[in-house]
């Protein structure tokens, strides 16, 4: 039975993916399955960023199911060259002779060293023509399609991820009228689509994700990876202006750097538009969708729409696309944005697209010249094998250089494994000393946490009828400060114990409400603790009040104030180590 799925794979500089779509009437699909699969690092890195990225699409095309299978795919438009150029009206014998002298003149490789590929757009009654060309180094695609056919699938060919992603903004937002500029966030390059009408506009810039996580690693020195992971737990864009900071004083500089680095690239975006209207006739955007996975940092939205002073939302390639019922409907709607590439390939392949443009690398040129010489090709191997069939000898002969050959490999084998095996030792040398990096890094982390301990302690406190003299740590009920030499834990301290709780001492004054300021206190730092949307510090959820406090009554007009005591538990989250 004839498999009728259509696959798509996309292979981002962080992120491959992998759908299956099932044709429907007109052009449409529908998503039956997805799969993706994230990997960290600097994209830079290219030998442990193809070695992530041939894992991560073997298991994706076994989730797939398709092994076996013909599939073309998507590739980012890091390496490749995308020119917009107007022709005078082709005649339709003349048409690739004079694209292949104008991909000559826009490439600046040697055309014989590129493979490339081009698109006519516009009314081909025109005086010009616009035509669209694409073209990518063959070494770097043959590369790529290497890694495709070694995961399992065989390949027909690449399409360019801007490509696809206009061919799915045309299909979702054709309802919409006036000039739309999608702004694709990738991890290496920022992409910026414009649709206006029957006419498009492509620029590429060399700015991306991976260079807001180089900020930060520069910013707060260390290493891309630590960067990275932090951008994406604690990242957001900074609002600016009269909003106040994040009271972390680390995720508020994080936020800082985010919006510095995104403030280039509206540099650019400003400078695509003024290209766009000046040289391309195109009209002022009237919307601006906003794609790829960076485009999921929180407030990136506010950020553009205030400084753009356009209308700004997140792209959604499924707004006319059916989702299956197997599918993960929640992660798709958050993550919709990161997919449209995606789902442009998918229309491509099942039928009409405004912008079609398919980079075929020469294994699968060759296979397809093969394909339509097969009846000859089927004639000479029978010729061949009738031929060979008469000499014994040369099969002999290759029998023993094959014996050769093997023997010459397995030496080669040899070779690789010892080197795989100092690989590996070198491995376990690195993890040894990243262990024992880990105390002394807990011990920076840890420098924030009693300024921390002290600045919510105090935000709690609305007047100064309350004075607080001791914070004493606490474990299992005991001080652990007394001798004055007790410090963090780090490797080699012995009687290592944890800070379980905080024994706070303080005063209340003399005042019209009495000792209840000392229980009302403790009644906002209870409050904090049952509110889980409240960024609280100790776990008071199910503490009784008359457990933990000791106050003294007062009396009128006797002292100006009197003591009281509370026992504060830590959740196991804001314990921290120590030792004497």
């Amino acid at each position: 039975m004839a498999d009728d799925r259509i696959i798509s794979l996309t292979l981002g500089s962080q992120q491959i993916t992998g759908a299956v779509f099932s044709k429907g009437a007109n052009g449409s699909v529908k998503l039956e399955q997805l799969e993706h699969r994230d990997f960290f690092g600097d994209p830079a890195e290219d030998m442990a960023r193809n070695a992530q990225g041939a894992k991560a699409l073997t298991e994706i095309v076994a989730a797939l199911k398709a092994k076996g299978k013909k599939v073309s795919y998507v590739v980012t438009s890091f390496p490749v060259l995308l020119k917009f150029a107007s022709l005078p009206a082709l005649d339709g014998e003349q048409v690739d002779q004079i694209v292949e002298f104008e991909a000559q003149q826009q490439v600046p490789y040697p055309i014989n060293e590129v493979v490339w590929g081009y698109q006519l757009m516009g009314d081909p009654d025109d005086i010009e023509v616009e035509v669209v060309l694409a073209a990518v180094k063959s070494d770097e695609l043959n590369e790529i399609d290497e890694m495709i056919n070694a995961s399992g699938v065989k390949s027909a060919g690449a399409e360019v991820s801007p490509v696809a992603i206009f061919n799915s903004l045309a299909y979702n937002y054709s309802d919409y009228e006036g000039t739309i500029l999608l702004v694709d966030i990738g991890a290496r390059t920022t992409d910026m689509i414009f649709r206006e009408g029957g006419t498009s506009f492509i620029r590429t810039v060399k700015i991306g994700g991976a260079d807001i996580s180089r900020a930060i690693a520069k910013e707060f020195g260390t290493e891309f990876a630590a960067a990275d992971l932090r951008k994406i737990n604690d990242g957001f864009v900074a609002l600016g202006g009269a909003y106040a900071d994040h009271e972390d004083p680390e995720i508020a500089g994080i936020s800082k750097v985010v919006r510095n680095s995104l403030t280039r690239l509206h540099s650019e975006i400003m400078r695509t538009i003024t290209f766009y209207r000046s040289q391309q006739g195109g009209g002022a955007p009237v919307m601006l969708l906003l794609a790829g996975a960076t485009s999921g940092l929180p407030f990136i939205r506010e950020f553009f729409a205030e400084k753009l002073n356009l209308p700004v939302d997140h792209f959604n390639p499924f707004r006319n696309v059916a989702i299956g019922k197997g599918i993960d409907s929640a992660f798709v709607s958050e993550n919709a944005h990161r997919f449209g590439d995606l789902v442009g390939s998918a229309l491509h392949r099942a039928g009409e697209v405004p912008m079609a443009i398919d980079l075929i690398p020469e294994s699968v040129r060759k296979e397809q010249i093969l394909a339509k010489r097969k009846l000859a090709l089927i004639l000479s191997v029978l010729a061949l094998t009738a031929l060979l069939a008469a000499m014994g000898f040369f099969f002999m002969k290759g029998a023993e250089l094959t014996s050769l050959k093997a023997a010459e490999i397995e030496k080669k084998a040899d070779d690789l494994k010892a080197r795989n095996d100092a690989i590996q030792l070198s491995k376990a040398e690195i993890a040894k000393i990243d262990g024992k990096m880990i105390p002394y890094k807990d011990a920076v982390i840890h420098r924030i946490y009693w300024v921390r301990m002290s600045n919510y302690l105090a935000s709690k406190m609305e007047d100064d009828l309350l004075f607080l003299t001791t914070i004493e740590p606490l474990s299992a009920g005991e001080p652990l400060i007394g001798d004055g030499d007790s410090q963090l834990n780090v490797e080699g301290a012995g009687d290592e114990r944890r800070v379980d709780s905080f024994l706070i001492k303080g005063l209340w004054r003399e005042n019209s409400n009495g000792n209840n300021v000392v229980y009302e206190y403790f009644k906002r730092l209870k409050d904090d603790a049952a509110d889980e949307s409240t960024d609280t510090f100790f776990d008071l959820k199910e503490v009784d009040i008359s457990e933990v406090i000791e106050v003294d009554a007062g009396t009128s007009d006797d002292r100006y104030a009197y003591p009281f005591k509370m026992t504060l538990p830590l959740p196991e989250a804001n314990q921290v180590k120590f030792s004497k």
